[in-house]
């Protein structure tokens, strides 16, 4: 058994939904066999830090200075109250067998993204006795340079980290942002190995993977500008694509698609926020024409499984849709205490 001591680091952090997540992946793992890998998730914190050796420092003495007020429970993150909730959120998910009526790809097969890119490296191929995962967020993604850290999947090129994991001996580093993106989209029928276009908002950390790996998986890029500029990058291929077309679009900076933009498939959210109201109203929002954020992070989470924290319990993670539905029944269930 793993002892696993999970955290989520940057500022803001008090709206994260990655701690419902590990909590029910780690469940949905180990039950699924007798002979299962099993995952004990020791500690969950929300590390608050606008600095990197701070969420560092956090994996290595493993406790917080102060809790963080999470928005799921307005309680402070680690104490009681929040714990006993988690435990009703695992209780609950663990009676989903199937996804949400509606929700599931009928063929999720089409998904052939060839992922991670760098794989000449060599990953644990089990778990340790007691392993440090760790999420990164804003404003640390771009913090990391290290060579005592070992990076693949390309997050130093593009200087962009957003995913950790100490096993006892090192830190190992990816950015997995590009990857549930391009999970996400092909599991709605787009083709990126056959050229589709993703048309890009941004050049942040989360927009640069997002361009890197569409275009190292054969797609193109459409660069549509932001706040920081993409082809201010060697890796960039400037020239990836011309005009006004896209077959999805996403905006890394807001919310908004620029003026003569068609978008010929579907439009995804980059973020996420808190729903208010009933179980429907959280159906609705992950069944929207637009993809929700949970989607993404739903995607980037198992990414972080099968390519960093655990590649050898890669064909017993949950589905895509699976885990986006488990997530929905975990936030109406925080809702009802709330």
């Amino acid at each position: 058994m793993a002892d696993v001591f999970y955290g989520v680091a940057g500022h803001p952090v008090n709206h994260s939904l990655s701690p419902v997540l590990i909590n029910i992946v780690a469940q949905y793992v180990s039950s699924q066999s007798k002979t299962a890998p099993k995952f004990n998730l020791k500690q969950t914190d929300l590390v608050s830090a606008e600095f990197i050796q701070d969420a560092l420092a956090w994996g290595y003495v493993k406790s917080i200075p102060a809790p963080v007020n999470w928005d799921l429970t307005g309680a402070p993150f680690g104490k009681f109250r929040n714990k006993a909730l988690m435990q009703k959120v695992l209780e609950a998910t663990a009676d989903i067998t199937q996804s949400i009526d509606g929700l599931a790809n009928e063929m999720p097969s089409k998904i052939q993204a060839n992922l991670p890119f760098n794989l000449n490296i060599d990953l644990p191929t089990k778990s340790f006795t007691e392993e440090v995962w760790l999420n990164l967020t804003s404003p640390l993604k771009h913090q990391l340079k290290s060579p005592a850290v070992v990076d693949f999947n390309d997050s130093s090129l593009i200087e962009s980290v957003n995913a950790l994991r100490w096993d006892g001996f090192g830190w190992w580093s990816t950015n997995v942002d590009g990857s549930g993106v391009a999970r996400v989209a092909e599991y709605f029928g787009i083709d990126i190995a056959g050229g589709a276009t993703i048309g890009i908002v941004g050049g942040g950390g989360a927009a640069r993977s997002t361009a890197h790996t569409w275009q190292k998986l054969g797609g193109k890029v459409l660069n549509l500008g932001g706040k920081r500029d993409l082809t201010n990058y060697d890796w960039y291929e400037s020239n990836s694509v011309d005009g006004k077309v896209c077959d999805v679009f996403i905006n890394f900076d807001d919310d908004a698609i620029p003026s003569g933009i068609k978008v010929t498939g579907f439009v995804m959210s980059a973020t996420y926020q808190l729903i208010e109201g009933e179980h429907e109203d959280r159906v609705a929002a992950v069944k929207s024409e637009v993809i929700d954020g949970r989607w993404l992070l739903s995607a980037q989470h198992l990414e972080c499984w099968r390519q960093l924290w655990a590649p050898h319990v890669d064909g017993l993670l949950p589905s895509l849709d699976r885990l986006v539905s488990m997530l929905v029944t975990a936030e109406s269930v925080l809702a009802s205490y709330s």
